[in-house]
Order: C-alpha cells, then structure tokens, then sequence
C-alpha cells in the first residue's frame, strides 16, 4: 500500500510540471510573439510625419474605411466599396504619440484575428481600437481585401493609422 501511495505523489508531481513547464512555454512564445511583431521607436515628429506619409501614400486613391472624429469616435464607414482581390495577410497600426516622442508599429496575422473570440480589441498603453466599436468584423477586412482602414489625426498631434496588407 506505502508503494501505490508513493506512485500517486510522483503522478501529481509530475502533472504539477508539466502545468507549470506549459505555463512558461505559453509566456515565451507570447514574448517571442510581441518582440517580433511590436516595435516601439523614439522619433521626432517630422520623422514620423514623413513615416505616416509614406504609408498613407500606398492609399491614396481611397478614403480609410473608417472614419473618426478628432476624439477618436465613430462617426461615418465607407463600407460602399467593392471586394478586394485578394485576403489580407496582417492588420498594421502604426500610432504615434508627441507627447512620448514614440511611434508604435504593430503587426497582426489575420489568423490571430480570426482565433480572437468575440471581436478583435487592439490595445496600445491606454488606448485600444476594438473592430466592434468601429462596427466591423473580421471577415468584412478580409472582403475588403488590402485597404486603409483608420486614418486618425487627434487634437494635440497624436496619429493612429491602421490598415491591411
């Protein structure tokens, strides 16, 4: 009887590891996964104004799919445009912060988004950008194909664009 109670601890013990072992793994690869697809930059505002620039150029021709009051609420969707060619790869957020100096790049596989339960949420520090606020869906990004979804200019120079690719 001692022997079958001992096999029952090493059982247990052996069960505990093996969580916890899972646990870490789980954080190691949520911190591969932010190193590789968040970047943080300190930049002046003219550099990230070129920076936003530069992207919103690849968009010229459309008007973002959402559009925001300086607050950054919903006020109008340009939803009356034909389906892309092709499924998007990433949802891209570039934000940029003059109080901070800091430009935020951000890239999200569309098949992260499509794991997401109940709306995809995109938080930033304090702010976030939540698809069902902005009343979109993931499987209408993917319709649209390759568009510019946000263009945001906020009061004090704060800028959030997002688009997908």
């Amino acid at each position: 009887m001692a022997g079958r109670a001992r096999t029952w601890v090493w059982v247990v013990v052996g069960i505990v590891v093996f969580c916890i072992l899972g646990l870490v793994a789980m954080a190691a690869a949520g911190l591969w996964f932010a190193k590789t697809h968040i970047d943080i930059q300190t930049v002046s505002s003219m550099t990230a104004s070129e920076d936003f620039a530069r992207v919103r150029k690849q968009f010229s021709t459309q008007k973002p799919l959402i559009e925001l009051d300086e607050r950054g609420h919903f006020e109008h969707a340009n939803t009356n445009r034909p389906s892309g060619p092709h499924r998007p790869e990433a949802l891209h957020v570039m934000a940029f912060d003059p109080d901070d100096g800091k430009v935020v790049r951000m890239e999200i596989p569309f098949w992260l988004l499509r794991l997401k339960v109940g709306g995809a949420r995109i938080s930033m520090g304090g702010d976030a950008i939540d698809l069902k606020d902005l009343r979109l869906t993931v499987e209408d990004l993917e319709r649209f194909g390759p568009t510019l979804i946000v263009d945001h200019k906020g009061r004090s120079g704060q800028r959030v664009l997002v688009w997908s690719q």
